[in-house]
């Protein structure tokens, strides 16, 4: 007998391309500029910022902004992972854990760990880490979905392009481990939050738990790509130690501008938290 939660993940790949993704994507635009040290992937540099360019590019097209706090790519040997501690250069630092020309774990990588850097992840209590972690598995399919798309016509690459096959693939697997989503699919994501909310709270990268959630969000996203946008304010209200996950809502809807409001509040109530109006 097929499992629930795998019926489910199945629809989520099956599923025609959501409203959204049927009106012409905004044409890509240059990333400012940014370093990779290739020294440790074993991979050309050229290549390796290739597919970064590619990731970044998915997320930048929907950002009505120009600038971006300089950054280098290194390799990283504990798991991918941004640091919000510049360097002597200047830079912030994504780490990322792969190699050779692991194309689709480079992909799944630097797109969370971009996620955080246009967040504008900085050091604050743990509590609510956990919503930026999810963030970041939503991206992370995001980018790989669309790549997937992209590269049919406009890979890095022209030799490149039977390469979209394997990111889809990537970004399938992902979702079909993701079998804890058939909790929300049954009981609703406010009362999953309710549920392992101090899960949550103690281990902002259970992947079980904000990889089943990226799941429901992706589809607003993919909705809507330029939602994206509204990330840039998620952390630009200084932090509070012990703010509650709704106060930490409610700042994010006091600081985005007004065209991204209502969709800060369609999130709120998805997590059942009312954050006025």
């Amino acid at each position: 007998m097929i499992r629930k939660e795998v019926i489910f993940a199945l629809s989520l790949l099956l599923c025609a391309p959501v409203a959204g993704q049927k009106k012409e994507a905004p044409a890509a635009r240059p990333l400012p500029s940014y370093r990779v040290e290739a020294e440790g992937f074993k991979s050309a540099e050229q290549d390796i910022k290739a597919v970064c360019d590619s990731v970044a590019g998915e997320l930048w097209r929907h950002l009505k902004t120009s600038k971006l706090e300089p950054f280098v790519v290194k390799r990283g040997h504990n798991g991918p992972f941004f640091s919000f501690v510049k360097n002597s250069r200047g830079e912030l630092e994504i780490l990322l854990d792969t190699g050779e020309t692991y194309w689709a774990q480079y992909s799944y990588q630097f797109s969370h760990e971009f996620l955080h850097l246009l967040c504008g992840s900085r050091q604050r209590g743990p509590q609510n880490l956990w919503f930026e972690e999810t963030l970041g598995e939503t991206a992370s399919l995001f980018c790989m979905r669309a790549m997937a798309r992209s590269w049919k016509t406009k890979p890095p690459y022209p030799h490149w392009a039977d390469y979209r096959d394997h990111l889809r693939q990537y970004a399938d697997n992902v979702i079909l481990r993701r079998g804890r989503v058939s909790e929300i699919h049954k009981e609703g994501l406010a009362s999953f939050y309710r549920k392992h909310s101090k899960e949550l709270e103690k281990n902002c990268c259970d992947r079980d738990l904000n990889g089943a959630m990226a799941l429901i969000l992706l589809r607003l996203f993919e909705e809507k790509p330029e939602r994206w946008d509204a990330v840039r304010w998620l952390n630009s209200s200084p932090p509070a130690g012990g703010d509650t996950f709704q106060q930490y809502l409610r700042k994010w809807r006091d600081a985005v501008p007004m065209r991204h409001k209502a969709f800060v509040k369609k999130i709120a109530g998805l997590y059942g938290v009312n954050i006025g109006k």
